[in-house]
């Protein structure tokens, strides 16, 4: 072999090795992960098994780098969704999913972590509801482009509103119906009566929608049995007036899977089991009575504290002082000279103040497991005040200290005002009563509401 010969195979394999990217891209990506930055690694790695497919080297290295990266985006994920971002959380997901794929496409398959696709499916369906409210209620305003930008962003994020159009109205209701009736055939109840519901606000004559809903309403619905409040205390009728408040703000709730049942309903289901509400003190007992007759919890309430103060009208005497020019004459005859003194007087101040503080503590319990899924001690103080003051003399003359120096004294807004106040009548035991039982049945009912949705 000649001399030339030889020089030409080793430019053929020199060119060979520098068309080869692999190699550098090795070296970048093995840089990248001994210098931390997983997600720089895991793209050369990535590029690397594009040019060669199979690479081993490269296929570990994604495979360690890419399952880091991944873990960094769900825990981004997870961030999205403690803090109730429901456009980040579906986002952030899909670029999960979107990773996930990508490696999978050059024969790197990770571990997906499974445990939040549920998690995501509520937040997706929850989220992708709230855009399609909110492009039913643009078109309603004719604002189709603006509306044709929420129906396109819910396609990228489920497929089967691909073709969904402000332009035909049908192609927003079918996927609807369509999901509905998935919901329906996984025993998701609650969520199927949402997408009916949806259909039906649209067309009511669509397809059997409204049958639908109705029919998985009653699936959905959840009986709850409101035991009577246990009065721990001295006082007569708060437990009264406080079951009834609760019964009533459960009643008019807008949530439509809560079936209320009452005392009277209560005591005829009870007693066709031959069954006493006497007996029911605790949430055992209450557990096996609630199931027998078809309820899936029962509310036990105790009120435990109630005081009710009103010491009633009082008066206090207030040290001021009054402002009182004198004219003292000149010694040498000329102008008289005005002086202002401060005379040490009291005016009154009328006031009275009534309270109200109360403890209550209730427990939901379920009749499948007799366990207690939401309890809580609610206490809160509800209060009124009213303050009039008097003065008979000179009210505008009247300060609440002596001067400093050469300078008249402060009279603050606070100070002037409340000589000027109208007398106002304070809030009756009646009124404060009312709001203290509202403001309970509220708190309670909001909480008791997230165990309902579920």
């Amino acid at each position: 072999m000649n001399r030339f010969s030889i020089v030409s195979i080793l430019f053929f394999c020199f060119l060979l090795v520098s068309c080869d990217p692999s190699k550098k891209l090795m070296q970048d990506g093995n840089r990248q992960y001994e210098l931390g930055n997983m997600d720089g690694a895991a793209n050369y790695y990535y590029n690397v098994l594009l040019v060669k497919p199979g690479h081993i080297e490269a296929t570990q290295g994604l495979q360690k780098a890419g399952s880091i990266v991944l873990n960094g985006k769900f825990s981004q994920f997870s961030k999205y969704v403690v803090a109730n971002d429901q456009a980040n959380s579906v986002h952030q997901y899909l670029s999960c999913k979107k990773y996930f794929k990508g490696c999978n496409s050059v024969g790197v398959e990770l571990e997906w972590p499974s445990m939040y696709d549920e998690i995501y499916e509520d937040i997706k369906n929850e989220y992708i509801s709230k855009l399609y409210d909110e492009g039913i209620l643009l078109m309603q305003d004719n604002k189709y482009d603006i509306a044709e930008q929420k129906f396109t962003a819910i396609s990228e994020i489920d497929s089967t509103y691909k073709n969904a159009t402000v332009l035909r109205t049908r192609s927003l209701i079918e996927p609807l119906y369509q999901h509905g009736i998935k919901m329906m055939e996984a025993g998701n109840f609650k969520e199927a009566y949402r997408d009916f519901n949806k259909v039906v606000a649209q067309d009511i004559t669509y397809k059997n929608s409204k049958a639908l809903r109705d029919e998985v309403l009653v699936k959905a619905s959840v009986g709850i049995g409101i035991m009577l409040v246990q009065n721990q205390t001295r006082e007569q009728g708060f437990d009264v007036r406080l079951y009834q408040q609760i019964v009533a703000s459960m009643v008019v709730s807008k949530n439509p899977f809560l079936k209320v049942v009452d005392r009277a309903e209560l005591e005829r289901m009870l007693r066709e089991q031959e069954l006493g509400m006497s007996g029911i003190v605790d949430p055992e007992s209450a557990a096996k009575a609630g199931k027998l007759i078809g309820l899936k919890y029962v509310l036990m309430t105790a009120l435990s504290d109630l005081v009710f103060e009103d010491p009633g009208v009082l008066t206090d005497s207030i040290v001021a002082y009054e402002a009182v020019t004198e004219q003292i004459p000149s010694s040498t005859g000329g102008i008289p000279q005005s002086v202002t003194r401060f005379k040490k007087v009291k005016y009154c101040d009328v006031h009275q103040k009534r309270r109200v503080y109360y403890r209550v503590f209730y427990q939901l319990v379920s009749t499948q497991t007799a366990q207690v899924v939401a309890s809580e001690v609610l206490s809160e103080e509800v209060a009124d005040e009213t303050h009039y003051a008097t003065y008979n003399g000179n009210v505008s003359n009247l300060y609440p200290e002596l001067p400093t120096g050469n300078f008249m004294p402060q009279k603050p807004t606070a100070f002037r005002e409340q000589f000027n106040s109208v007398k106002k009548e304070i809030a009756s035991k009646e009124e404060m009563t009312h709001l203290v039982c509202k403001t309970i049945a509220k708190k309670m009912i909001d909480e008791i509401n997230i165990y309902i949705e579920q």
